[in-house]
């Protein structure tokens, strides 16, 4: 008798895992800025995050921004002020919502440009809570029921990433090192029970404030050029890092025990990087969270990447 193959079964198009109760959400991809200082470790929420994006800032450390759109969390934060990379990395995602704890007038007004909601803390006030635990400006937190509330549904992104069994050829790694610059530095270890990469700060394993450790499935480590930005950033009037993600540079991905090396292509902030091996195939990912590391590889702030043979 005739057949009929099953339909595919639905996965979310940021992770590529199979979707919550079988149905991908209706709603727009969200990100938050998160503080990366060592004020605001640990951090809360970035183990439920679909996407993280680390991101080079001035004072030579990182921010980073959580994606969200299968996944939710009740607690993301501390919640930091936003950057000019802000709104040339988030666009990619669709017309997501952009939660952020203000910015320099500049960075701001991008956010409008770009075409992100804006759910700044000053706009939509009652999607954050202060606690008393910290100190400000660490102590700024919110939720993804909070944000999406605040935003509407909005429309499901696109897949920035191509998911399936890595099958890229590419040597076996146990551990990556990323230094950032010479007082900031992060690892990625390979726990093959897990089939999962470990993260690490400055050698120690970074956990969220709930003591989970940090893990991705894959790691997207493109080498980026810097560049000083023209305004100030803080209170000690440090000049931003714009990290330039349009055009093509080199990169490694970690993925399934392997660095996976090749080139990173992006012709224009409203598309995502194309990701190919030295060969000019498309890379797959493993299903599962993804953070994708913007290592500067000259300019304002140098980076350098490590690998050790398994």
């Amino acid at each position: 008798p005739p057949t009929t193959a099953p339909a595919p079964r639905p996965t979310c198009p940021l992770s590529g895992q199979p979707a919550p109760g079988g149905k991908v959400p209706q709603r727009a991809a969200l990100a938050i800025k998160v503080g990366n200082d060592p004020g605001a470790w640990p951090q809360s929420g970035l183990d439920r995050a679909d996407i993280v994006i680390e991101e080079p800032i001035e004072g030579a450390m990182t921010r980073l921004v959580a994606i969200y759109q299968c996944n939710e969390s009740a607690a993301v934060g501390p919640v930091r002020s936003t950057r000019w990379i802000d709104d040339q990395m988030l666009p990619q995602f669709g017309h997501p919502g952009f939660a952020f704890a203000g910015g320099i007038i500049p960075d701001e007004a991008l956010v409008h440009a770009a075409g992100l909601v804006d759910l700044n803390f000053d706009r939509v006030p009652g999607a954050y809570v202060r606690t008393s635990s910290r100190y400000p400006p660490e102590n700024l937190y919110t939720s993804t029921a909070a944000l999406w509330k605040a935003m509407g549904s909005g429309t499901a992104p696109h897949p920035i990433f191509h998911y399936g069994s890595p099958t890229e050829a590419g040597p076996p790694v146990t551990a990556a090192t990323l230094e950032f610059s010479s007082s900031y530095s992060v690892g990625w270890q390979w726990v093959p029970s897990l089939h999962l990469w470990l993260r690490t700060v400055d050698g120690s394993v970074d956990r969220t404030a709930a003591g989970h450790p940090l893990h991705a499935a894959n790691v997207v480590i493109e080498r980026v050029d810097t560049v000083s930005g023209t305004w100030p950033e803080d209170v000690n009037l440090a000049l931003g890092v714009h990290s330039i993600t349009v055009g093509s540079g080199p990169l490694v991905v970690l993925t399934g025990g392997r660095a996976v090396s090749g080139t990173w292509s992006r012709s224009s902030t409203a598309v995502p990087a194309r990701l190919v091996t030295t060969g000019g195939t498309p890379i797959t990912l493993a299903p599962g969270p993804t953070w994708v590391e913007l290592l500067p590889r000259g300019g304002f702030v140098t980076g350098s990447l490590t690998l050790h043979d398994g």
